[in-house]
């Protein structure tokens, strides 16, 4: 069993691989469905924070099952601008959203293993258990009124989806050293029930260890993602703001990670570990204009029977 929590912010706003200023964007992004008007509303900074459960149950000696699920939070912070044109801004708003994240289901199967190597594959499934039409409250337009909209699509705790997840892993060890590449994909089969689906996601990591001493290890990781942009639309999500367009989402992120894994033998409990990492990333590439990632901390902590 693991308890998983995740942290992270994004700030900034980039086009491809430019970073863009508020007034640059509501001067030159039309809105997509008025494109003789531009975008009106910019997000400014999001905090995202995740608590995942996971259960990892052996079957048979070279085949597992493993369950996830939890709960995941956002907190906006976006910056309206008066009327239809211009770079007057008019005031702030601060929405939040938080429920349940999506769960998952997968099976791990070991296909090869000798002393130093292995070779694992994965296939999973990802269930629509998160909503996918959570409201913001007392929102600023540009008109000067505050109202009730449907949260934009970065925001929605779920992704309203099911998703196949295929993945494959290499790792090794000699001595001290341990090592391993792995890639992950989230592909969803279909749209959901608001009109669309999230870009395919495709992650590879490649990361490297050192066990300083029999219990812990220090960890070096990079990663990098891609994914395409939304297809489809939530008719509901249509305000002149930036994250309400689908195609304002997906890109390529490279990112760079260092963390450490302990035993809890330490201490006096043996089937227990801490595993911890934070990074954040070198290269972004994004559909956008679009919000940046920062930095990202996580911590695991496992339990074994």
């Amino acid at each position: 069993m693991s308890i998983t929590p995740v942290f992270a912010n994004l700030s900034g706003i980039k086009m491809g691989t430019r970073t863009v200023w508020n007034e640059y964007i509501v001067s030159t992004v039309p809105f997509f469905l008025n494109p003789r008007q531009t975008v009106r509303i910019v997000p400014q900074n999001i905090a995202l924070a995740t608590q995942i459960l996971g259960l990892n149950y052996g079957v048979t000696k070279d085949f597992a099952v493993v369950f996830t699920a939890g709960m995941v939070e956002r907190n906006l912070e976006a910056l309206t601008f008066k009327g239809t044109s211009g770079i007057i801004p008019l005031g702030w708003s601060y929405p939040s959203t938080a429920g349940l994240a999506d769960f998952t289901l997968s099976g791990v199967y070991r296909i090869y293993q000798d002393e130093i190597h292995r070779i694992q594959i994965n296939v999973g499934l990802a269930f629509p258990t998160g909503v996918n039409n959570a409201t913001f409250s007392d929102f600023l337009l540009p008109n000067g009124l505050r109202s009730n909209i449907r949260a934009f699509y970065g925001m929605q705790p779920g992704a309203g989806t099911f998703d196949a997840m295929p993945g494959i892993v290499y790792a090794g060890n000699l001595g001290p050293w341990s090592w391993g590449l792995s890639y992950r994909a989230r592909l969803p089969l279909a749209a959901n029930r608001q009109g669309y689906r999230w870009g395919d996601l495709h992650e590879f990591n490649g990361w490297a260890g050192y066990t300083w001493t029999p219990g812990l290890t220090t960890t070096f990781r990079a990663s990098g993602v891609a994914q395409g942009p939304i297809r489809g639309l939530d008719p509901e999500i249509r305000g002149a703001a930036v994250p309400a367009n689908p195609l304002f989402y997906g890109g390529q992120r490279i990112e760079l990670f260092g963390g450490a894994v302990i035993s809890g033998k330490f201490i006096g409990f043996e089937n227990t570990t801490l595993a911890v990492e934070a990074g954040l990333p070198v290269y972004q590439n994004l559909n956008g204009p679009q919000i940046m990632k920062n930095w990202q901390a996580g911590m695991s902590l496992r339990f074994k029977i």
